[in-house]
């Protein structure tokens, strides 16, 4: 396949109880330097890196982009500008470890390109990666068509239709790894309603035996607790939206309440 999804990124004012949480739950591991903070980088579960960043002003705390690596890059541009003329395309900053380019599918959700073979992509990108009991297997978006953007990723990054395909309103396409859901916007809740980048979820060996990780690594690190999924007074409404997404089956809350499906892994 002509494209892998190897990035995730997300914005926190807590970089280093996140980049914990993910380290010691989900078995992820430092693949490249900060170029301006000693100690922090991307982590890695061997097949996604993730950029836990600093939040700037004018952005949000929240999941905000992820990543292809991309055999033949000019193929990809040229499909972007002959296809999809009203998508815009732009450079990566020059100090970012991943992203060589920028642009963004009809559903506003920005993503990466990129190619090992450019100097920009640095460290533990350059790398095959690793297997582990833990990894990203699948990254949801929120559309209010979900066939046109199914048909821009199978079109612009070739990939194919997962197994994963459930119903009109839960498309899926794979790079043969990674599953990208698109869910259809409803007005089931103000999540519900917005487009793009949604949440992220993991195959593991044992959903019990993460749920334990997590209720110990609350204990042993208050200071960046996982949130309760289900509390307070929408939070009834936050666990239905999120078991909506099929290829889940168990979802909690990070340090800084971002969602994260869980489904185990095929023995």
């Amino acid at each position: 396949m002509s494209a892998r999804i190897r990035h995730l990124a997300l914005y926190t004012e807590n970089q280093q109880g996140m980049a914990s949480f993910y380290k010691s739950v989900f078995g992820m591991k430092r693949i490249t330097e900060s170029f301006n903070q000693p100690n922090h980088g991307h982590i890695s579960d061997g097949v996604i890196g993730l950029a836990v960043l600093r939040r700037r002003p004018g952005f949000h705390a929240a999941l905000d982009h992820f990543g292809f690596e991309v055999d033949d890059v000019n193929s990809v541009l040229d499909k972007l500008k002959n296809k999809y003329p009203k998508v815009l395309v732009t450079k990566g900053l020059e100090q970012v470890a991943f992203a060589v380019f920028r642009s963004h599918d009809p559903a506003g959700t920005q993503f990466d390109i990129s190619w090992k073979q450019h100097p920009k992509v640095q460290e533990g990108y350059r790398d095959d990666g690793w297997q582990q009991d833990r990894q990203i297997n699948h990254i949801a978006i929120r559309s209010s068509d979900p066939e046109q953007v199914a048909e821009f990723y199978h079109e612009v990054f070739d990939l194919k239709e997962g197994e994963n395909l459930f119903d009109e309103d839960a498309l899926s396409v794979t790079d043969g790894t990674v599953d990208l859901i698109i869910r259809r916007t409803s007005n089931h809740s103000y999540m519900s309603m917005r487009e793009g980048i949604d949440h992220f979820g993991y195959a593991v060996e044992s959903i019990e035996q993460v749920k334990n990780d997590v209720a110990e690594f609350g204990s042993t690190h208050p200071e960046a607790a996982p949130k309760e999924l289900a509390g307070g007074v929408f939070g009834h409404i936050t666990q239905e939206d999120i078991d909506g997404c099929k290829i889940g089956e168990y979802a909690i809350a990070d340090p800084d309440g971002l969602l994260v499906d869980l489904s185990t892994r095929p023995a």
